[in-house]
């Protein structure tokens, strides 16, 4: 029996199906200022990045494309925001798994921003070449474009680029240098009073040390940076929900699927209450993964599920579940 829960255990691990988020938001819009002001009151930008905020990154693609084409159709081609929007396409391609294309728009992006000097857009397009460069488990490649990024970048981004470069380096199991820029990040976050970095900085050092299966550790890293998530946006901010999903996945580890599926309960909560919920379908059917997972493993290992589950929960509408087999602890952003 104790073999057997084991490998309930591992399947549930596999199977406890995360949207990939996170920290991808913080400064990701600050060139803003730098771009076309007609290019920002396009109704297809707008919508752009708003799904990209839903982290509906599918559709956030389909309406930076509408974008493109609508700034063929009316302005000079070549522009800064043109190439600036390419990045942001290669961006989403990433977060969707699909890194040849992601690869081929963001180097359109860097040539053309470098040819431009712009170097207001190309600290962000460096970010994102070492996340995609990561993605392809090219660790040096990764931290050589955050280092061209840091040369780039405002006191708010270095604290950015510290957490991916401790991404970086917990994925070459350099665990403790990885702990080391976590640290210098949350130094920097806290003297410069940043709350939304910290929460994003606080939730990487909890993954980093729930890898290490340091889940106390991890546990207290995440609540922090839920406090930090609370206080820079709200409550009831899918930041604070990210928070709950990070602790599901703790409780999973500690097999304790009835927790898990409480906070899996907590963060529907929150994407549900949303304005516009509907641009958080791809984050609600992973959510109702979770649960699914929570109360069929319980089941299969014989235990009692005691927590109330709620009856007007509509599975129906979420029927089909895709599951995935991404690591529990690769967060690309």
């Amino acid at each position: 029996m104790k073999q057997n829960s084991k490998r309930v255990h591992l399947v549930a691990v596999i199977i406890f199906s995360i949207a990939v988020l996170s920290g991808c938001l913080n400064s990701k819009y600050r060139y803003e200022e730098t771009m076309n002001s007609e290019i920002l009151d396009f109704e297809e930008y707008q919508t752009a990045v708003d799904y990209y905020n839903a982290q509906n990154y599918r559709e956030a693609i389909l309406y930076y494309e509408l974008t493109l084409a609508r700034i063929k159709e009316t302005i000079q081609p070549g522009t800064s925001m043109e190439y600036w929007i390419k990045g942001q396409i290669g961006d989403c391609y990433i977060t969707t798994g699909n890194l040849d294309r992601a690869g081929a728009y963001l180097q359109e992006a860097e040539e053309g921003l470098e040819k431009k000097d712009n170097v207001n857009m190309l600290g962000s397009i460096y970010q994102s070449e070492g996340i995609y460069y990561g993605n392809l488990k090219q660790y040096d490649t990764a931290l050589m474009y955050y280092e061209k990024a840091l040369k780039y970048a405002d006191a708010d981004e270095i604290i950015r680029i510290y957490r991916l470069m401790a991404t970086a380096y917990a994925n070459m199991n350099m665990v403790e240098k990885a702990l080391e820029y976590c640290d210098h990040a949350i130094e920097l976050g806290e003297k410069q009073n940043d709350a939304g970095a910290l929460a994003n900085v606080y939730y990487r050092k909890g993954s980093i040390l729930a890898s290490e299966e340091k889940l106390e550790e991890a546990k207290k890293c995440y609540e922090i940076g839920m406090r930090y998530a609370a206080y820079y946006w709200k409550e009831d901010d899918i930041k604070v929900a990210e928070g709950y999903r990070f602790l599901s996945r703790a409780s999973v580890m500690e097999q304790d699927y009835e927790t898990a599926y409480l906070y899996c309960r907590k963060e529907m909560d929150i994407y549900t209450s949303q304005n516009a919920a509907y641009t958080y379908d791809d984050v609600i059917v992973n959510i109702y993964n979770n649960i699914f997972v929570c109360i069929y493993t319980t089941y299969i290992l014989g235990k009692k599920f005691n927590a109330q589950i709620n009856p007007n929960t509509p599975f129906k509408k979420y029927s089909t579940y895709s599951f995935f087999s991404d690591s529990l602890f690769q967060v690309v952003h």
